[in-house]
This record gives structure tokens, C-alpha cells and sequence, in this order.
């Protein structure tokens, strides 16, 4: 049996594991070490089962999903001190701000905020100042990671000890995770070098180890066997889950390739529209669905959607329930909230960045005014469409979908915590318990010009400061009121310095079963199996609370536009905040439509089997012409004004009482006349909530762009560059190795233009 020493020593000594020499060069006295387990041979590692879990374990940290703060360091909670720049690009999205998902609609703004670099319109982007995706460092690129994968997936084969099914458990958890990180690059460059084998660490060999590009099909080709393969030698649920839970599955696996496939099939990919793409993505995701089926996965809370989608809120904290309840996590981050030594902490920032500061969260984050428009109503009919209800954008909270009230925080809402601040905050926090928690963090104005001013944010109350959030995004928090049991320890020593919910051990859920339902969609549209995408569609509203038609259109069963317009809106709002959003904006070109892209690449590049425009194809505006902007609720300068300060509080000033905050159980829709206009509410409080807003209240859409044009002095809108959708090589990447050509479309390094084609089978791969 391996000694408890060994397991100890083997969080350091396997960070050696297996370095990526392919990309860089190393000091002979490193390379000189050929056994990458310190003191272990690898006949030590790979003959123990409970050795190779370690690695496998190591593996896990090294590649499962986690939170990249703006400029690219892990943020405080994870350990990281938020200095170093241009080091986040091998990341799996989880929802929150990074620089890739602050391009799309979820958030308000670009530049501004330290993100959404890639939708400013005053940078052209060039090798020169392209993020390095290829190569960091020694010990911060995915190289390296994937070499580790590989010499688990090799070395496993080579020992005895084990048995052919823990041999099989442990190449098919590598496999999977040595293919998530290639997807990560897959979706910013097709083709990319393709390593199977275990490299040579021998400083001589380098040169010849620097792997030229491979073809974007060849690349999808080994990141879909790998994940194939994993799931034909995984379990479809592993049976002891107290220590195994949170492991790769079978189903996992199907689901992540039928992803990948999907995303092959897009636009972007996928210019002619080849339905070859779309039934093998078909036929991958219908694997995923029967396995996870088979595992006990499935949609939580299916048929008990709780008042106002309470259950579907509980997702992310019950995410593993027992037989008596489907679990929906199919692929995460298993965190923990220990206090212990800085390398054993695993938290979930989640809880800390959403919660305002006033209860010692990191401050919140904004939404923007767009996603708060575009969920549907209470009838299921969108803002704009004609149904039930007439939308009124100052009562932006009445009558609307039911996950709306567990996707956004505002005015008037309660939203309770475990805990209780025992320092004051120097006078910031006016509740101090947290299950007294409620935002009223209404704004006001001291000048009319101020208010008048498009840019100019009011000041907040609650929050004490100027420039303050009305409207937040509360989706994944644990809050009290759902009767949750927190995974987060609230710490009240944590609240001056915005540090209280720091410790959270809430598992970061990657990829969710709903998610692989809406893939399957998608590729069931793509294939023309409208009717099968549209009964999914309705399986997933029938989840929420909707029954009928779920104010779905039937008559998109017979368009495939329609559908897959759709398919995009619901992800849009089942998944939104869950780090999708991005994603789907880049892979159906959203930004633009993909205009001029035949100026880069010729007549292969324009998107033809798309009308030519997948925005026009979709019935959509794209990105690119549209400002973004975040929601404020003010007092109304007509009715008060007061200087910037806390002595003017309107509520103290004018001596009026704050309204009863609504707990998100009441029924919030209503009924009116067509007659005389009068409007009939089902809930006191939530009539009492809209009245105040009505008389006191308006809503300011807050411009949260900055950028303004030299020549016009306007505020310019977001530009994603077109030859962003298939990304160039930065500088350093190349230097690395110059083996690898720059795609087209992006001048090389080395002088002269890119010459490797993405969308080609026979790409140009020679050096620049």
C-alpha cells in the first residue's frame, strides 16, 4: 500500500509531471530529470490505485473550471493577488465577468470595467496585442496540462497492479480532461498542433518537438476520440459517489463531445452549412442524453418548479440529491470552504462577487438593461411579442418569466443570507442580520443636468456611494430564502474588506443536463427534426412552470430559422449567466452576421449556407449595432433632489417609508381592464412595490460605454473585429515555436501575412 507520506508529498511533486517542452526551452538540469514524480518512479505511481487517483486528482485541479479575475490572475478568494495581466486565456467559462464572456450581452459596458477587451472599438487587434493562448509559462500553459493527460492515458497501460477497469476509469477521466483543453483552443483557432504521444525531455530534441498546426477537421477529430473513447471506458454513475462524486461520467463525456460537434456545425465552422456536421452532432447528443438517463441524471425539480421557479433556483446548491431527485450537474468543480492552508482552498468566488458590499460581498455585478428586457413574460410570449401582458419597462419586475426572479436582484426584493455583521461597516450596512437582508438601494440625483447626463449614475442610500447597482445579478446565489443550507461560511471579519462570503464550498457547475438538452435541439434543428427541437423546448419551460404551448410559436416547427432562433433565445435565458452566452454569440457570429469575412479568407469564408448573414438568417440585430446599457431606479428629480451624501436621503428627508420588500413568493402578474385601463394585482405587497415605483420612482438606462469617436465626439458602439472569430497568433506564441503558422487573416510575427486557413481540409501548415 502506498504510505500516507507518498500522498502528502504528491501535491508538490507532480506539479513536475510531464512538462510542456514542445513550446518552450528548458535548463539542462531541469530536462535532466527524467522521472516527472520526484523521488517516485512512475512504476510506484501507476501500480496503486489509490496513487493514480492522486494523479488523477491533480489532473482535476489543474484543468477543471475556475474563475479568472479581469486582468487575468486568480482572483483574492482563490489565492491570487490580481497584478498580473494578459493570463486568462485557457479558461472554461462559469458565468461570471472574464474578458471573453463581457464581449457578448450578458454585461453592460466594454473597457470600462477592465474587460470586454475584444468588443472596444478603439483597439485593432494584431499579433502584437492578441492574448497568448498557446503559451504562458513553464507551468501556466495548456501544453503542459495535456501532456499530463497523456502520460496518465499511456502509463496506466504500461504497470501492473492495477485492474483493467481502474485502468480504463483512469484513461477515460485523462482523455476527457486532456480534450477540454483542447476544445478551449479549438474554439479560438480551429486547428491546432495535435500531440497523442508522450514527448521526449531532452533539450536537443526540441526543435524537432515544435508541432506544426493540424486541420480544424483533423483537430475536432481527435478532441471527439478522445471524449468518445472516455465515455465508452467511464461509468454512467460511479458507485461510491461519497468519494467519487463529481468524477466524469460516461454521459459527461457523450455531452461535452455532442457539444464540441455542435460547435463544429456552427457558422463559424461551418460556413456552407454541411449537414454532416449536424447528424453526427445529433447522434452525440442523443448518446449524452441516454447516458446521463442512465446514470440518474437528469432535469432537478422536474414537475415541482417551486413559487416563481424556486426549486430551479436550488440547482446549483442541491447538486447531488439522491435517488429520489435527478441530479442536473453533469460536469463541474468540486469546491470546498476550508479555512486551512492556502493550497487546500478550493472556493467558489460565485457568492462573494454577486452580493453587494454593504453585507461584505465584493460589490455585485450588473446585468445589462438588454438581458433584463429579453426575458419573457409571465405567458411565455417575449417583451415584444403580443400575448397576455403589456410590458412596462419601469415595472420591469411584473408579469415576467418565473426564472427572472431568481436570475436578477432588485429594488424592493429581499434576499436573505446566513449571518449576521457584527461590525457596522462604518455605518454602510443597515441590516444585521442576514436574514433581514433586503435591497433598497434606490437612487437619487442632486442637479437635473446630472440626471439628464447619459453616462452620470445617481447616489445609492444603501450603499453609500455614488455610481452604486440598482439591478443585480443574483443567479447561483445561495440564497437563505429559498431554505437552502449554504455551502459558504459567512464570516463577519470578512465584511470591511469585502471578504465575508470568501469561503464557499458551492460546487462550480460547468455543463448542466438542461444544457445538453438544448444542444440536442440545436442539433435536431440542424438536421430538421423541428418537431423534436420544439417539444424540447417545451420540456424545458414545462420545468419553470409553463403548460400548453408555453407561449412557444408552433408555426416555427416548419421554419428551421425560426427554430434555431429559438434554440438560441432559450439558452439565452435558461442558461444566461452560466458562461454560455459568449460562446453562442462567436459560434453563430452575432457580432456581425459575419460580414466581410470573404475579404479575409475568399468565397469558402462567406457564410452562404446562411443566407450570407447569419444575423439576417436569424431575424436578429447583431451586436455590433446595438449600445449596452445598465438599469437604474432613481427618484424622480421632479419630485426630489438632494446634494451626494447620506444626510439626504430621501426616505429621512422627505419622511416617507421604504416599501415592504416582496420575497420573490408572491404572484406577480395582473390583470387590466381593456376598458378603462385599471389594473388588478394579485398580491398586496407586490402592489404596494409597483405603486412606489409608479409615484416615487424612474428608470434610468445608464450608457455604459466609454469609448468616444476622435472625429465625432460620439460614444462609439461595440465593434467585434471581424478576424476575431478565428483568432491570430500573439508574438510570444509564435516565438515559441515558429513552427506554427499564423492563420489567415492575422500578419505573421515573422513579416509577410497568416497563411493557415481554418476552414480548409488542406490547410497551408508550413512555417511562416
Amino acid at each position: 500500500m502506498i504510505t500516507t507520506s507518498i500522498k502528502k508529498v504528491f501535491a508538490g511533486c507532480l506539479v513536475f509531471c510531464g512538462m510542456a517542452i514542445t513550446f518552450t526551452a528548458c535548463s539542462d538540469e531541469f530536462l535532466a530529470e527524467k522521472r516527472p514524480f520526484g523521488s517516485y518512479g512512475e512504476n510506484d505511481i501507476y501500480s496503486n490505485w489509490e496513487s493514480v487517483k492522486l494523479r488523477l486528482n491533480y489532473l482535476y485541479q489543474g484543468s477543471l473550471p475556475a474563475f479568472r479575475d479581469y486582468n487575468g490572475e486568480p482572483n483574492k478568494a482563490q489565492g491570487g493577488n490580481n497584478t498580473a495581466t494578459n493570463n486568462a486565456p485557457d479558461i472554461w467559462p462559469v458565468g461570471l465577468p472574464d474578458f471573453l464572456s463581457t464581449n457578448a450581452d450578458e454585461f453592460a459596458g466594454y473597457g470600462n470595467r477592465g474587460y470586454g477587451y475584444y468588443c472596444d472599438p478603439a483597439t485593432i487587434w494584431s499579433y502584437t496585442n492578441i492574448h497568448k493562448f498557446f503559451y504562458l509559462s513553464i507551468n501556466d500553459n495548456p501544453w503542459k496540462k495535456m501532456r499530463e493527460c497523456t502520460d496518465v492515458i499511456v502509463k496506466v497501460r504500461l504497470h501492473d497492479g492495477l485492474t483493467d477497469l481502474q485502468r480504463n476509469w483512469a484513461e477515460g477521466q485523462a482523455r476527457f480532461l486532456r480534450a477540454t483543453r483542447y476544445f478551449r483552443l479549438f474554439k479560438r483557432f480551429g486547428g491546432t498542433p495535435v500531440i497523442s504521444n508522450l514527448q521526449s525531455t531532452v533539450q536537443s530534441d526540441t526543435t524537432d518537438l515544435r508541432v506544426s498546426r493540424q486541420s480544424t477537421r483533423d483537430t475536432y477529430d481527435f478532441i471527439i476520440s478522445d471524449l468518445t473513447t472516455a465515455a465508452q471506458l467511464l461509468p454512467a454513475r460511479w458507485e461510491e459517489e461519497v468519494n467519487d462524486w463529481g468524477r466524469i461520467t460516461s454521459g459527461a463525456a457523450y455531452a461535452l463531445a455532442g457539444y464540441v460537434a455542435n460547435y463544429y456545425a456552427s457558422p463559424v465552422f461551418n460556413r456552407q452549412d454541411d449537414q454532416a456536421r449536424w447528424q453526427q452532432a445529433y447522434e452525440l447528443n442523443t448518446l449524452a442524453i441516454q447516458k446521463l438517463d442512465e446514470g440518474h441524471f437528469g432535469m432537478s425539480y422536474e414537475g415541482d418548479p417551486g413559487n416563481n421557479a424556486s426549486n430551479w433556483a436550488k440547482i446549483w446548491t442541491n447538486i447531488y440529491a439522491g435517488e429520489s431527485q435527478k441530479s442536473e450537474a453533469v460536469y463541474m468543480a468540486i469546491c470546498n470552504n476550508t479555512s486551512g492552508d492556502a493550497g487546500d482552498q478550493l472556493y467558489n468566488c460565485t457568492e462573494n462577487k454577486l452580493r453587494p458590499s454593504n453585507c461584505g460581498g465584493a460589490g455585485g455585478i450588473s446585468p445589462s438593461a438588454e438581458m433584463i428586457d429579453a426575458f419573457p413574460m409571465a405567458d411565455g410570449k417575449r417583451p415584444t411579442e403580443a400575448g397576455q401582458y403589456t410590458y412596462d419597462k419601469k415595472l420591469f419586475f411584473l408579469n415576467r418569466d418565473p426564472r427572472f426572479y431568481r436570475t436578477f436582484a432588485f429594488p424592493g426584493s429581499e434576499w436573505q443570507f446566513s449571518g449576521s455583521i457584527t461590525a457596522d461597516l462604518a455605518g454602510q450596512c443597515p441590516y444585521f442580520l442576514g436574514s433581514e437582508y433586503k435591497l433598497h438601494n434606490y437612487a437619487w440625483y442632486d442637479t437635473d443636468d446630472h440626471y439628464a447626463n447619459q453616462a452620470q449614475s445617481g447616489y445609492y442610500g444603501d450603499l453609500l456611494q455614488s455610481g452604486g447597482l440598482s439591478v443585480y445579478v443574483r443567479k447561483k446565489s445561495q440564497d437563505y430564502g429559498l431554505g437552502v443550507t449554504p455551502m459558504y461560511v459567512f464570516e463577519s471579519t470578512g465584511v470591511s474588506d469585502k471578504k465575508a462570503f470568501q469561503r464557499n464550498g458551492q460546487p462550480m457547475v460547468a455543463m448542466r443536463y438542461t444544457e445538453v438538452l438544448l444542444n440536442l435541439a440545436e442539433a435536431a434543428c440542424g438536421t430538421n427534426r423541428l418537431g423534436e427541437a420544439y417539444a424540447i423546448l417545451q420540456r424545458i419551460r414545462q420545468r419553470v412552470g409553463y403548460t400548453g404551448d408555453c407561449g412557444l410559436d408552433p408555426s416555427i416547427q416548419a421554419d428551421r430559422a425560426k427554430m434555431f432562433e429559438a434554440i438560441l433565445y432559450e439558452r439565452k435565458i435558461e442558461l444566461a449567466y452560466e458562461g454560455k452566452r459568449f460562446d453562442d454569440c462567436h459560434r453563430w457570429m452575432l457580432f456581425d452576421g459575419g460580414v466581410n469575412q470573404g475579404e479575409i479568407g475568399g468565397s469558402t469564408w462567406i457564410p452562404s449556407g446562411w443566407s450570407g448573414n447569419t444575423c439576417e438568417y436569424l431575424g436578429v440585430k447583431p451586436l455590433n449595432d446595438s449600445y449596452t446599457y445598465r438599469v437604474e431606479v432613481a427618484f424622480d428629480p421632479a419630485f426630489f433632489k438632494g446634494s451626494y451624501e447620506p444626510s439626504t436621503d430621501p426616505f429621512a428627508t422627505l419622511g416617507i417609508n421604504k416599501p415592504t420588500a416582496v420575497k420573490l413568493t408572491e404572484d406577480f402578474t395582473t390583470e387590466t381592464n381593456p376598458d378603462t385601463g385599471d389594473v388588478t394585482y394579485h398580491d398586496a405587497r407586490v402592489q404596494a412595490l409597483a405603486e412606489f415605483y409608479g409615484q416615487y420612482l424612474v428608470r434610468k438606462d445608464i450608457l455604459t460605454q466609454t469609448t468616444v469617436d476622435t472625429e465625432s465626439g460620439a460614444i462609439s458602439k461595440p465593434k467585434w473585429s471581424n478576424n476575431c472569430y478565428l483568432m491570430g497568433l500573439n508574438s510570444g506564441d509564435q516565438s515559441a515555436n515558429p513552427n506554427v503558422a499564423q492563420t489567415l487573416g492575422w500578419t505573421s510575427a515573422f513579416g509577410g501575412e497568416g497563411r493557415f486557413d481554418p476552414l480548409s481540409e488542406t490547410p497551408d501548415t508550413s512555417a511562416q
